[in-house]
């Protein structure tokens, strides 16, 4: 009788966690924001919290950071990077159909290449196993939330369309990944924006291009080339400290050439000069006006002032996004404010890298000049994190005179 009652007991005891198990909410994020009157529990919430630390958590470490830097990758980032790979290997299998190709009578063609949408079936076909193949087995309950937000990084499959909202929740899944602990702010905060981010970045650029996307019409103008924002923040913050150029050359050819690899507003520049024909000043006007503030500091707070106080308030933006454990509607209780961002302050990940060059360049003595350079080279060749090679041409900004829109003059009249 004793050893029927311990194996009842065992019994019970597996039912109960099998009974939790099945309580638990395994939908993936829900939708939050219904009405207007939600966005203001949005601003209140944990993950608005979160997402704004994190922005300006990246933006303080890579002052002074160029993304050529060879700063430590750790092996959690490396294992997210092959998403990418297995990402761009299927938009080799599903090629743009050819104009000649395209049917008639179809009214969603205009928008985009319809190949767009054969992709994005491969892709939420595979995403799920990929985001489970690149994450830790014992962090594999968070999988379905994670494969979600990556899963709404790349477009609108129906419109053929991308957008704030889509990099957006591309800033959810990052942000998901610290808060699961998969990603440690102590190791890899840099190299997520400048190198996992970036990474993302060259993959939508091929998205847009390959597939003739389109920005969506309300919103396309809240992104500084049509399409993005976010790598214009993180890039004016690179220029923050000790930048090689003042703003007024940002858009002229040889500085865009000499720099496009190294920082992430450069090399948006560049990759607007591959896309578009003309002047600056005719297709993008806000970057154009940018470009006639004299002060990184000044271009790097408008910037986080539009991006906080316009776009991610936005309710028709937001109201698509879906919330879940790792990202929470919650409300946020401990009301204590962000940490802003400090300027022009060197940052360690920069002095971390200048000791590392000095010591590797002083612990390894070659006996000619020749030989110095060359293991020099060949040792930030191998740690080096390289950025997108794109042709350019510019016009210049002499003798022009530009209009500042307003948020933009509020930020520079209030930094003298």
């Amino acid at each position: 009788m004793t050893e029927m009652t311990a194996e009842a007991k065992e019994i019970r005891k597996r039912s109960r966690r099998v009974a939790a198990f099945f309580r638990k909410e395994t939908a993936g994020p829900y939708c939050k924001i219904e009405t207007a009157t939600d966005m203001e529990y949005w601003q209140q919430s944990k993950a608005y919290v979160i997402l704004i630390s994190y922005l300006f958590d990246v933006s303080s470490l890579i002052q002074g950071v160029r993304t050529t830097d060879p700063f430590p990758v750790s092996r959690s980032i490396k294992r997210l990077l092959t998403i990418f790979d297995a990402l761009e290997a299927l938009i080799v299998a599903n090629p743009p159909v050819a104009s000649s190709a395209i049917d008639p009578k179809s009214s969603l063609t205009d928008s985009g290449n319809r190949s767009f949408r054969k992709w994005a079936r491969c892709m939420l076909r595979d995403i799920y196993y990929m985001v489970e193949k690149a994450v830790p087995k014992k962090k594999c309950q968070h999988v379905n939330e994670l494969g979600f937000y990556l899963s709404a990084s790349f477009g609108n499959s129906t419109k053929i369309e991308y957008g704030p909202s889509h990099e957006l929740n591309f800033l959810f899944f990052v942000c998901s990944l610290f808060q699961a602990h998969i990603l440690s702010k102590q190791e890899d905060l840099a190299a997520s924006g400048l190198v996992l981010f970036d990474r993302y970045l060259k993959l939508v650029r091929r998205l847009q291009v390959t597939y003739s996307m389109a920005p969506p019409p309300n919103h396309g103008p809240y992104s500084l080339d049509k399409f993005q924002f976010l790598p214009f923040v993180w890039g004016a913050a690179q220029l923050c400290y000790d930048a090689p150029f003042s703003p007024r050359k940002m858009l002229d050819e040889d500085i865009v050439a000499l720099h496009k690899g190294s920082y992430l507003l450069i090399d948006c520049v560049a990759h607007i000069m591959m896309t578009n024909i003309g002047s600056f000043a005719c297709h993008s006007s806000q970057l154009w006006c940018l470009a006639s503030l004299s002060q990184w500091t000044d271009i790097y707070r408008g910037l986080v002032f539009r991006y906080t106080e316009d776009i991610v308030v936005d309710f028709e933006l937001i109201q698509p996004m879906r919330f879940g454990t790792l990202m929470p509607f919650d409300m946020e209780k401990s009301k204590e404010p962000v940490a802003a961002v400090r300027l022009g302050v060197l940052s360690p990940v920069r002095v971390q890298i200048d000791e590392a060059l000095d010591h590797s360049s002083t612990s390894t003595k070659p006996e000619t000049e020749e030989a110095a350079d060359k293991s020099h080279d060949k040792k930030y060749d191998s740690l080096s994190n390289s950025g997108m090679s794109l042709g350019s041409h510019s016009t210049s900004l002499s003798d022009v005179s530009v209009h500042l829109p307003n948020w933009l003059e509020a930020e520079e009249g209030s930094s003298h």
